[in-house]
């Protein structure tokens, strides 16, 4: 089998999702964006596929390590490793014993289901670093995005909201357990990178050691309230009430409130793809264009559909007209990554409906 320009023997009984190469993509993109040496680990490194292609990709990857729990799976990256040439160290073992082992700049997590109960492990891993790097791919996103409630406040202790902008509340639930957890190791977090495709969510993110860098981070930890009754939705330390109809609003959180990218970072991403001949290149292009728009705008979207429903709103206009109208009224607006019928603005929810309104054809 070959993904990309690596070619690799998926064994029986090991775990490869094709669906994820996108993912892979980005974040090999993401790990090239970096600007020094790292070594990286690939726990829960299955075939190897992950690792394997984070260090042939990029000249800056040095030492590259798997850790697995499965022989199958050490077994089969091994060979996928050597049929592609590659030096690297291997452990046999679970990631939370090979935390006291192994020490690493960059690691990845990517658990099936949720990355919670690893957190405290993966921070181990920096104990003798100032700064590191951490990927973060959570598939547990019926347990973020609202379908499983309890099951949220279980694992994340936060309450998720089910509503069309779920999958940001969902990514934005995740970062704030991995602040919280950083903050314990008295480390800051900044998110390079975040998304929500498919069945997953995924954040990459630079961790530095600092108490007062710790303390930022769970300053930026909140609330986003929703009404149901009329589509209001705000963000703040605690959950407010809806100001547009009175109505006591549902809430999520406490979530992170911060940006979900650093935008220099997310240049340079552009740039490495540009020279990349990947399968998704321009489906990558598109989303990292999107995500650069997303950098300081509120920490929910609108889906102008369900918006023009719930408002009884119609035609629903079109939203190049739409973002248009925004913008010239004064108002950031752009389209986002999470949704292809939604958008994010820093207008008010008034200024919201009327301009709706006003872009009808």
């Amino acid at each position: 089998m070959k993904e990309e320009d690596i070619n690799f023997i998926p064994a029986k009984d090991v775990f490869y999702n094709p669906a994820m190469r996108l993912c892979r993509s980005i974040s090999s993109i993401a790990v090239g964006a970096i600007d020094e040496k790292i070594d990286i680990i690939d726990a829960f490194c299955a075939s190897g596929i992950r690792g394997i292609r984070y260090a042939k990709e990029n000249k800056n990857v040095g030492k590259i390590s798997f850790v697995d729990l499965s022989k199958n799976a050490i077994s089969s990256a091994k060979k996928n490793a050597k049929s592609n040439k590659l030096k690297a160290e291997f452990c046999h073992n679970n990631i939370s014993k090979a935390a006291f082992e192994l020490q690493t700049d960059f690691l990845e997590i990517d658990p099936f289901g949720t990355p919670a109960p690893y957190l405290v492990d993966a921070f181990r891993y920096f104990n003798i670093k100032k700064s590191a790097y951490l990927s973060v791919t959570a598939t547990d996103v019926a347990v973020l995005c609202g379908g499983k409630t309890q099951a949220c406040m279980k694992n994340y202790h936060s309450k998720p909201l089910n509503n069309e902008f779920t999958h940001e509340t969902g990514l934005r639930i995740m970062l704030k357990k991995i602040a919280e957890t950083a903050a314990e190791f008295n480390m800051g977090i900044e998110p390079l990178i975040s998304f929500s495709d498919k069945h997953y969510l995924k954040s990459i993110l630079s961790v530095k050691r600092s108490a007062d860098l710790a303390f930022d981070s769970l300053k930026k930890l909140g609330y986003v309230s929703y009404c149901p009754k009329c589509g209001y939705r705000s963000s703040s330390i605690f959950p407010q009430n809806c100001i547009h109809c009175k109505t006591q609003t549902e809430f999520a959180g406490p979530l992170w409130l911060g940006d979900l990218h650093n935008k220099n970072f997310l240049v340079k991403m552009q740039k490495l793809n540009s020279k990349r001949n990947y399968s998704d290149k321009n489906e990558i292009s598109k989303m990292l264009s999107l995500m650069v728009g997303e950098i300081n705008l509120p920490p929910y979207y609108y889906n102008i559909h369900a918006l023009c429903k719930i408002q009884a709103l119609n035609p629903v206009p079109q939203m190049d007209v739409l973002l248009k109208n925004l913008i010239d009224s004064g108002f950031p607006a752009v389209r986002t990554h999470f949704s292809s019928v939604s958008i994010k603005t820093s207008a008010p929810y008034e200024t919201i409906l009327g301009t709706i309104e006003s872009s009808k054809i």
